[in-house]
């Protein structure tokens, strides 16, 4: 069952997905076209019509808001379909279904992360196709694409021999943690302003998850202030922060699952 749960909240999200990916991709291929034209202006001698150019200006500045308005449109669907599939009058349907309360968050945690990864993945896609279109038009852009491509490997290569396996593994699992410890929040954040809240539901949880960053925040400071102090080094930051971060998650994941639980009233 919670299988076709899953596929349920990716059928619920999937279309709007697409075509915030469709927007990228499209907004990625207007600011290549942009800058590749507005290069080629710069580098060619020939008169252009200054309104030709204002025009491909804001057409990229355009693109640029695109990429940028796709990417928080996406978090903003996945925890949108949260709270409307759990707090909304479609919530009495879906805990009726017979799976319990973990399956019921894991559907909802696993369809968001997949919906971020897709458009962390075509974003970057779309942010390649702009930087190669764009930068085409500047001569030799080949030879120099087939010179600078090794050396790049070449480089990363030594900045991972220098900063070492388990630095590289530390880094990347912050990373990962954190996200996640932000998804957690998010979702937090609107299961306790749906509760507590009879009315504006979605203000208290943006007030809800503006008081649990700032708490957040000021135990990081004092953190780096501590680690600062002592000789531990930037290492143990990382670790310590890995750890915090992924009790955060962990603590995050637990009350979110007792409060829908024991106080969520579908009467």
């Amino acid at each position: 069952m919670f299988t076709k749960l899953l596929k349920h909240e990716w059928r619920a999200t999937r279309g709007t997905l697409g075509i915030l990916c469709l927007v990228s991709l499209g907004a990625g291929l207007l600011g290549g076209l942009t800058m590749h034209y507005l290069i080629w202006v710069d580098t060619a001698r020939e008169m252009q019509h200054d309104v030709i150019v204002v025009l491909s200006a804001l057409a990229m500045v355009a693109a640029v808001i695109a990429v940028g308005a796709a990417g928080v449109a996406t978090l903003f669907l996945l925890i949108g379909r949260f709270y409307k599939s759990r707090f909304t009058d479609e919530g009495y349907l879906t805990f009726t279904l017979p799976v319990n309360v973990h399956q019921n968050l894991l559907s909802s945690m696993v369809n968001s992360i997949i919906g971020m990864i897709i458009m962390f993945v075509v974003i970057f896609a779309a942010v390649m196709m702009w930087l190669f279109i764009g930068l085409s038009a500047l001569e030799g852009f080949t030879e120099a694409l087939r010179d600078v491509l090794p050396r790049f490997w070449e480089s990363a290569h030594e900045v991972f021999e220098e900063f070492g396996l388990g630095n590289t593994a530390l880094f990347l699992s912050n990373v990962l943690i954190s996200g996640i410890c932000e998804l957690v929040v998010l979702m937090l954040s609107v299961t306790i302003g749906s509760i507590a809240a009879k009315k504006h539901k979605v203000l208290a949880a943006v007030g809800v998850y503006y008081g649990i960053h700032v708490a957040m925040s000021i135990g990081s400071a004092i953190l780096s202030i501590q680690v600062a102090a002592s000789d531990l080094g930037g290492r143990a930051f990382f670790c310590y922060t890995l750890l915090i971060t992924a009790a955060i998650a962990v603590a995050g994941y637990f009350l979110m699952y007792w409060l829908m639980d024991k106080k969520l009233n579908l009467n």
